[in-house]
């Protein structure tokens, strides 16, 4: 933290990077063209004038670096000895990456990129660390913002990947668990000690024999820390000290389980939908009265977001978020509490009680476990309640509309915020890819009429569509954000915005943020997942605009230059 850092992390990109610093300099605090224009001229001279050597990372960071750049290298080159992830958040971190993997290019494994920062050197710098960021939320701002919503995230990935269907996540079986013995502590204390010697087994540890001995030597080494300066370090690595690649891993699962969430399903076909489909909520009927946005609304939030503690405009898409979200609530700070749930639409044939084994059952190998239950798990671990509609593909999409409309409004009656995906049978069913094929160009544009659009869908899927359809109007009806997963449920809302422009508010394309690619037909990840990750990132930009301090607050300067000169303001 601090100012200045985008100023001597360009300098450390131009240097390494052998580019000129226009190319890799940016506006950092959202500064004014003057300015940057000044920032960029600083940057040349302290290139000409101290000459870093780019083939020695440590010449770089000690003729144009700093103390924090520094310390965050040497935080990667140890967190990688000790075969630990490091989440990098923006430029300044990543340029920190770029020194460490100076110095021993296997760390780069144990990296993961939380986010593309709107710092224009940085995605220079991915591209030569060879990493791919987790999202694209145009954040000017480092301070953990981007790295802490990935740790959130990749919390519950790495849950979701260790799951399986069978698991049980009933929190309140912790009741009935029998009392763990005096042996097993003691056997349990053992392993975990046993753990402790196999991950840092070198040195004093190998020669530790209980816990109690490893709490004094642990205070005998912090006592040490009040020397730390005297301490020499040798940041030039010869080879026999170099890392060997490893596969970086993932233990996350001895620490949390899933929370527990039932599953309501509706089924398609019961005895009153041909009573609901007579109603006369119609689609033009939704097309009708669509409400608007409440501008004064989205005003009031876009203010106090200008005058929050940090550059005007810094956070980027999580401010657009927050804006659109007070638009849709007609509320100035929309709260961070705000309930949230997964809906999914899938044919019969992949639904638990159609298959006749509740999801518990194994399957062919080559195919998933089971589609609903993979979504189940995906939302619980993200602490979503979980609603799927299971549809007869042999109705007639009238009655599909009408159903899927029903429980839209079931839901978004009490539920402002909601994931919305589709179920099938990747391997079989290539729903992606279909509808790909049959609807999108090549260059991922509308390829038929809005019109003709549902007659355009495969007939196996056109059900689904329309109470896909249903479901989206309904709920942008009642006001709530509907966060669209990818796949072919995002090529429905395309061409639902094509229908009836009216919408598009109410919409989030979670695409648009998580970069979580996948070609058609081939979709990465469990059902819903891209949805349940965008809904993590609202949450993310409600809690930013809730729990940040204003410049009145913090009682502290507002902005000279840049985009918030004159408009931010300590006033209350």
């Amino acid at each position: 933290m601090g100012i200045a850092n985008t100023t001597v992390a360009s300098t450390i990109t131009a240097a390494i990077l052998g580019m000129k610093p226009q190319f890799v300099t940016g506006r950092g605090s959202n500064i004014s063209d003057d300015r940057l224009k000044e920032k960029i001229k600083i940057v040349r001279k302290a290139l000409r004038v101290n000459k870093p050597n780019p083939e020695d990372a440590i010449d770089v960071l000690a003729k144009v670096g700093g103390f924090e750049f520094g310390a965050m290298a040497g935080v990667i080159l140890a967190a990688a000895r000790h075969r630990r992830i490091v989440i990098l958040d923006g430029f300044n971190t990543t340029v920190a990456a770029l020194i460490a993997a100076k110095i021993n290019p296997n760390v780069c494994a144990y990296l993961i990129a939380s986010h593309l920062g709107r710092e224009i050197g940085h995605v220079f710098i991915l591209k030569v660390l060879g990493l791919t960021p987790m999202f694209t939320l145009d954040l000017a701002l480092g301070e953990a913002v981007g790295s802490s919503i990935a740790a959130k995230i990749l919390d519950s990935l790495v849950y979701t990947d260790v799951c399986d269907p069978e698991d049980d996540f009933d929190e309140d079986e912790e009741d009935d668990e029998e009392e763990i013995s005096d042996e097993e502590v003691e056997r349990y204390s053992a392993e975990l000690f046993s753990r402790l010697i196999e991950n840092f087994g070198v040195g004093e540890l190998s020669r530790i024999k209980s816990l109690d001995e490893l709490e004094e030597l642990m205070e005998d080494k912090l006592s040490e820390l009040e020397d730390i300066e005297s301490v020499d370090v040798d940041f030039h690595l010869g080879d026999d000290d170099r890392l060997n690649p490893f596969e970086p891993p993932f233990s996350a699962a001895d620490f949390n389980i899933p929370r527990s969430y039932p599953m309501l399903v509706r089924v398609m076909g019961g005895q009153n939908d041909d009573s609901i489909a007579a109603s006369d909520k119609t689609f033009n009927f939704y097309l009708q009265t669509m409400p608007g946005l409440h501008t004064d609304a989205m005003e009031n939030c876009r203010d106090h977001l200008d005058n929050l503690t940090k550059p005007k405009n810094s956070l980027g898409l999580l401010e657009d978020i927050a804006i659109q979200v007070a638009g849709i609530m007609n509320e100035d700070l929309p709260t961070n509490k705000l309930r949230h749930a997964a809906l999914a639409f899938t044919n019969k044939e992949n639904a638990p009680e159609v298959v006749g084994q509740t999801g518990r059952g194994r399957v062919p190998d080559g195919s998933r476990r089971n589609v609903p239950m993979n979504f189940s798990i995906t939302a619980r671990t993200f602490a979503m309640k979980i609603f799927m509609g299971v549809i007869d593909p042999r109705k007639n999409p009238t009655v599909a509309f009408n159903f899927g409309r029903t429980l839209g409004e079931e839901i978004s009656f009490s539920t402002p915020i909601i994931a919305l995906t589709d179920l099938s049978d990747w391997q079989r069913d290539k729903l992606d890819e279909k509808f790909a094929k049959a609807l999108l160009t090549d260059k991922n544009e509308l390829k038929v009429k809005p019109e003709d659009f549902l007659s355009n869908v495969p007939k196996k899927f056109r059900c689904l569509t329309s109470a896909i359809l249903g479901a989206m109007v309904a709920a942008a009806h009642n006001s709530t954000l509907i966060v669209i997963d990818c796949g072919a449920v995002e090529i429905i809302a395309r061409y639902l915005e094509a229908m009836c422009p009216q919408i598009r508010p109410f919409l989030l394309y979670s695409t648009k943020l998580v970069n979580y690619g996948f070609e058609p037909g081939l979709r990465i990840g469990y059902d819903g997942e891209n949805a349940c990750m965008a809904v993590e990132i609202v949450e993310a930009a409600l809690t930013a605009l809730n729990e940040m301090k204003t410049f009145g607050e913090a009682n502290v300067g507002v902005a000279i230059d840049g985009a918030g000169a004159g408009i931010q303001t300590k006033d209350e």
